[in-house]
């Protein structure tokens, strides 16, 4: 019978995340949630939401191997990596043009049209902790998600013709896109953007 450490290590193979990482979402030491796999220690209340959260699945399914309706755990599925030009392209044909030799697993809940984008530069490169977005990650987007405030997003501002990784930020009427990195100025984006889709997760790896 599978063991709540099992089940932890699978879901953290899957989705090809370090226990490091993991360890940071979750607020624990990597030395944590090595214990957490071999089943020395078990994570209490606060460490299971997260782990729930961050493998978009629940606490039942890690306690006890209980799947839900919707869960995605089993159901890995492979999203196109594109170019940054492409994703700004991305609005006018609402599809992902060319063909595509690249592509990426997935464990994340996402739509039909959803792809992936290899992030160039440091504007999301967090120096303060997390979340953090650095330059090589790879980031899952979905163009069906409603970009609402504090998500990041994917957008081409007028005039460019790549698209852009940043966080929205919408304070009343005015709408702006935040990158991670303070050394980076915000971009208003009042009229002049278009909003590609949302960044549903990251990934380290190909």
């Amino acid at each position: 019978m599978e063991t709540v450490g099992q089940r932890i290590r699978a879901l953290r193979r899957v989705t090809k995340t370090s226990q490091k990482e993991l360890g940071k979402f979750c607020g624990v030491s990597d030395v944590a949630v090595g214990y957490w796999e071999k089943d020395v220690n078990s994570p209490g209340g606060e460490s299971l939401a997260k782990l729930a959260k961050f493998f978009n699945t629940s606490i039942n399914y890690i306690l006890y191997g209980t799947e839900f309706e919707g869960s995605l755990i089993t159901k890995m599925r492979k999203v196109p990596v594109i170019s940054w030009v492409q994703a700004g392209r991305f609005t006018e044909t609402n599809s992902v043009e060319g063909d595509n030799d690249l592509w990426i697993e997935t464990s994340l809940k996402t739509g039909d049209n959803s792809f992936a984008l290899v992030v160039k530069g440091d504007s999301m490169t967090n120096p303060h902790g997390t979340p953090t977005i650095p330059e090589g990650a790879i980031v899952i987007v979905d163009p069906d998600v409603e970009p609402v405030h504090g998500k990041i997003v994917v957008a081409r501002v007028d005039g460019t013709n790549e698209a852009t990784i940043k966080k929205l930020v919408i304070d009343g009427s005015q709408k702006f896109l935040v990158p991670l990195n303070p050394r980076y100025p915000n971009i208003s984006i009042n009229g002049n953007c278009l909003i590609i889709g949302v960044v549903k997760g990251v990934q380290y790896e190909l």
